[in-house]
């Protein structure tokens, strides 16, 4: 992970798997030690708690800033809404109980007609395809910029400014590329172990293709003089050079500074049909990440009954 995982195919791979499957060599070298030789079980109960800690991600954070005289508090929420347009109910329930000041949505094409677009009608909006920006405050200079990709489909990214008082802040919408086909292709490899090579190199496209989406926005990034919100879905977890090229761009991610558990987002929608009552996320790949400009006071995910997403909600204090 310190290397980059995705630097290496089973490293991607790994990535996108439940890393809490790591707790059980340490559960079973735990048993073997305390019968071989007491006196060495903390070495695989330090490991398991290794997993449980930094491997999975866990944050706590016990420093919450208090804004200085001139600051301002902006609630942020960023959510991939892949939702049943026939039971909004779940998803409007989410936003008026996070109570956000601007919003990122992805996959969010035609959303604004009905029930979501009558909520946010006296709200600001910017909007392009999938990409959807809702704020309290003014919203100006809306941009769409192509993303490099991989196969057909073209990808892009929506970037606009908000101002809040006689501040402007940059704010990007993203969603970077889905792994999801080429590990699809990974669950084949049984029935077609031929394949392998072809599969892995897909793979290693596909990552590829996500590490130069984002060095695309941090190219953008460097032009930035003021305060800036990179949100969206990354489809990558924090240990993923994706999000190692934004932090290079001088950003920080704000669950990361202020959040405290593990924030996975993405997960809990795969075992809807085989387990209905277990709504368990895994991972942690729906990001907001801040500039200089702000603080982050606090960040949390909100619950999984609306999308195959939790939302982040992050308190960042613009200073």
């Amino acid at each position: 992970n310190w290397k980059g995982p995705d630097r290496f195919w089973l490293g991607a791979l790994n990535l996108y798997m439940p890393q809490v499957m790591w707790v059980i060599p340490g559960i079973l070298l735990t048993v073997i030690f305390f019968r071989a030789d007491r006196s060495w079980t903390w070495l695989p109960l330090l490991c398991t708690l290794w997993v449980i800690g930094p491997i999975m991600g866990f944050c706590w954070s016990t420093n919450e800033p208090k804004p200085a005289p001139g600051d301002m508090t902006v609630r942020v929420m960023t959510w991939n809404i892949k939702y049943d347009r026939k039971n909004i109910k779940p998803l409007l329930d989410e936003i008026v109980r996070c109570k956000p000041d601007v919003l990122f949505f992805q996959d969010a094409v035609f959303s604004l007609k009905g029930p979501l677009g009558d909520y946010f009608r006296s709200w600001q909006v910017c909007s392009y395809g999938q990409y959807v920006i809702v704020s309290r405050y003014s919203l100006t200079d809306a941009e769409v910029y192509e993303l490099p990709f991989f196969g057909r489909k073209k990808e892009n990214f929506l970037r606009c400014r908000m101002h809040i008082g006689r501040k402007s802040v940059s704010l990007y919408n993203v969603h970077f590329k889905t792994p999801r086909q080429s590990i699809k292709a990974f669950k084949a490899t049984k029935n077609r172990p031929g394949k392998l090579p072809e599969i892995i190199q897909t793979l290693e496209d596909n990552v590829q293709t996500r590490i130069d989406q984002a060095a695309t926005v941090r190219e953008f990034l460097k032009e930035e003089t003021g305060p800036v919100i990179v949100a969206g879905d990354f489809n990558a977890p924090e240990y993923s050079l994706v999000c190692e090229t934004l932090r290079n761009a001088g950003l920080r991610d704000a669950f990361s500074e202020g959040g405290r558990g593990y924030g996975f987002t993405y997960g809990h929608f795969l075992l809807k049909n085989r387990l209905p009552w277990l709504r368990v996320s895994w991972m942690r790949i729906d990001h907001i990440m801040v500039g200089s400009g702000f603080k982050t006071k606090r960040c949390w995910v909100g619950t999984g009954k609306a999308s195959a997403h939790r939302p982040v909600i992050a308190e960042l204090i613009l200073k």
